[in-house]
């Protein structure tokens, strides 16, 4: 290997890398280290970085520590070894220095960084002694942890890592979808935009453990981005799943803390840790995976089949962590019905544009082309737009006539539309640098107050009104300098038509939209020049497909295929395929189908799985289900259960370009982020349809 991998990588958008450096993965660590300011982005800029692995509340001396660069081409490219290797001391401790000359071979634990390319950095310990006896003839093989520094251009002068079981399992969570079990590679593409999302990755990492200190995080307080609009003083608290997280860790160090990776715990977690399918990961779908041989694949087996393929070996995963005394607390009590990890970030704070909260019944959410979130708030009166980063932190807060029920989009060019049933109007935000106005007031048609709203590929905007049961246009609306007029396209959409989504006729073709009604069908609104058409309205022509009797969400696959949900008393999901005018359900679930219970807002991941928030909950749990687009379940029959202080009633749900599933709904301050569970999904879909990259994988 070489540092040829780099030389693929014109293009990567440096102005990204600033969000990684005011991570909590790029400041100083342990109490005799002194927090450093990050470096100023200079490749000729020295870091030392520095770390310590413990199993266990114990050191692991004898380790073999490996500093690597994050391949840059998904499939393509192999890591790259920064180094060759170093040890762990008796201690526990490592070290690496930087050589500021850039594209210098590697030699012992020096590194330099490449001239270009700018690489993700992160360490990888193996084996070593794990009882911390002082016996160099002792060596657990089973004994694996990893931690991700940053990028390389950004390495903060000192930066330190203790790698602990409970940090490994926040690492690999954030990081299963870019991770490869067979090499410990982390991969992602160097000129898209999986390259921002890896990038970012490290900020959901920061939402989940303190790798300074070697523990998982109870909650944190994220403050304000510096310059954001509208966001002065207002903070965001995130809380994971921590006690399900530091299981997973006891159980991993149940297996760490023996002499070699033959003992009764490793054995036991290997069998019961089951590889994921291939259409669950990032991964081509004729991959394969062996059996786990150390704790680092087992936790990433763990993460991407959380139930472990049967309420047995997930019970045997569990009883590991009861077993160990376990070192992390807090620990789960009972065993779960799954291994997912949730983070719920909640905020108390009012924007200063308006009285508004910043998160308060959330009813819509969109991720933009560099993975932040934007969440249209549905708070009577003066509910607002808020964007986040993908660290939680509070970008933008934009007050747009109040929500009550509105819908949110990202169009082609970037702008953020805010569609609110508490106006008349029609909103777009456009977050700077493409010559538009910062806010634009798009009026609609008397008595079509907005609902739900979407973009194609080609810059128009569509809204649907309950009001008038109809679907409007404004064409060119995402590159108009002032606001269009709206175009009625379709009025028999259906009383309630509250989901709507473009479908992908070729990048310079108008998109068709489907719409769901409320009722017992879905609407399909085409271009036409067939007057004849009874449905025909302004170019237009209106095809009506049965579904289920309550349609709700839906979401359009890159092949034109359609899901449905059904809530009420039909607690199921319908898979529309066929062509043209003609399209029929290829399966419809059982109701209650792998949790299914009152679904609302269908999101899809990179694979066509369908995620789908359930809006009934019992009070004390609310729950997201997963079925694959051949109708397998992939969530329990509980559906992936939260507790309601972490998830309750869904509306809404995204799949960011990290694999992150989020969700919204109805509690006051509520959005949930279900970490690394989705395969990854090009963001924003609009921007896919121009640059054919509608709903696939980044």
């Amino acid at each position: 290997m070489n540092g040829n991998i780099f030389a693929r990588l014109t293009g990567t958008k440096r102005n990204l890398l600033a969000l990684l450096a005011s991570s909590a993965m790029l400041t100083a660590g342990c109490a005799n280290m002194a927090n450093t300011a990050p470096g100023v982005g200079s490749l000729a800029t020295s870091a030392s970085l520095g770390g310590r692995v413990h199993g266990g509340n114990q050191p692991v001396s004898g380790a073999t520590v490996t500093l690597y660069y994050a391949a840059q081409s998904l499939y393509a490219a192999p890591i790259l070894a920064a180094t060759t290797t170093t040890s762990t001391d008796g201690t526990g401790s490592f070290s690496f220095v930087q050589n500021p000359t850039p594209d210098q071979a590697p030699n012992g634990n020096t590194f330099s960084c490449p001239s270009v390319g700018d690489p993700l950095v992160y360490v990888v310990a193996k084996g070593g002694n794990t009882l911390n006896n002082g016996d160099s003839n002792v060596h657990n093989d089973a004994a694996a942890f990893m931690g991700v520094y940053g990028v390389c251009s950004q390495l903060s002068a000192s930066s330190f890592l203790n790698l602990t079981e409970a940090t490994t399992v926040a690492t690999m969570a954030a990081y299963q979808q870019f991770f490869d079990p067979a090499n410990d590679g982390l991969s992602a593409d160097g000129i898209g935009q999986a390259k921002i999302a890896i990038v970012n990755a490290a900020n959901t990492v920061a939402r989940l453990a303190d790798t300074a200190n070697g523990t998982a995080l109870t909650s944190s307080v994220v403050s304000a981005t510096a310059g954001g609009i509208g966001v002065s003083g207002v903070t965001v608290t995130a809380t994971p799943e921590t006690a399900k997280l530091n299981t997973i860790a006891n159980a991993i160090s149940a297996c760490v803390n023996n002499a070699s990776a033959s003992a009764t715990p490793c054995t036991t977690l290997f069998a019961s840790a089951t590889p994921p399918s291939p259409s669950v990961v990032n991964k081509p779908l004729n991959t394969t995976f062996a059996p786990a041989t150390d704790v680092l694949q087992a936790a990433y087996y763990i993460l991407t089949n959380p139930t472990n393929g049967g309420s047995a070996n997930l019970a045997n995963i569990f009883a590991l962590s009861a077993a160990t005394g376990a070192p992390y607390q807090p620990s789960l009590a009972i065993a779960p019905t799954d291994w997912t990890i949730a983070i719920n970030y909640s905020s108390t704070s009012t924007c200063s544009t308006s009285s508004g909260s910043f998160i308060n019944k959330p009813y819509d959410i969109n991720v933009d082309s560099q993975n932040n979130i934007w969440i249209a708030n549905s708070q009577a009166t003066n509910g607002n737009l808020s964007q986040l980063s993908s660290s939680g932190a509070p970008v933008s807060c934009i007050f747009l006539s109040g929500g009550s029920n509105g819908g949110g989009v990202i169009d082609s060019n970037g702008n953020v539309w805010f569609a609110t049933t508490a106006s008349t109007n029609v909103y777009r935000y456009s977050p700077g640098g493409n010559g538009l106005p910062s806010t634009t007031t798009f009026p609609t048609p008397t008595g079509a107050i907005p609902l739900a709203i979407t973009a194609d590929g080609l810059g128009n905007v569509y809204f649907t009104s309950s009001a008038t049961g109809s679907l409007y246009e404004f064409p060119g609306a995402a590159t108009s300098v002032s606001a269009v007029a709206a175009v009625q396209i379709s009025s028999v959409v259906g009383p309630n038509p509250i989901r709507i989504m473009p479908d992908y006729n070729g990048s310079a073709v108008a998109s068709d939209i489907w719409v769901t009604s409320g009722g017992g069908y879905v609407s399909r609104v085409s271009p036409s020049s067939s007057i004849a058409d009874p449905n025909y309205l302004n170019g237009f022509a209106t095809t009506i497909i049965a579904t289920g009797t309550q349609a709700y969400g839906l979401a359009v696959t890159h092949d034109n295929n359609v899901f449905v949900s059904s809530g009420g008393t039909d607690n199921y999901i319908t898979y529309l395929t066929g062509s043209g005018t003609s399209y029929a359900p290829s399966w419809t679930t059982a109701s209650g189908f792998a949790g299914v219970n009152n679904p609302t807002g269908i999101s899809i991941d990179g694979r066509n799985n369908v995620w789908v928030p359930n809006n009934s909950n019992s009070g004390v749990t609310g729950s997201v289900s997963e079925i694959s687009v051949v109708s397998n379940a992939l969530s329990p029959v509980t559906g992936f259960q939260k507790s309601t202080s972490v998830l309750a009633s869904g509306r809404a749900s995204v799949v960011d370009q990290a694999g992150n599933v989020w969700v919204v709904g109805d509690g006051p301050s509520y959005l949930t982020e279900i970490v690394g569970a989705g395969v990854p999904m090009y963001q924003p879909y609009a921007a896919g349809l121009s640059n054919g990259r509608f709903q696939t994988i980044p």
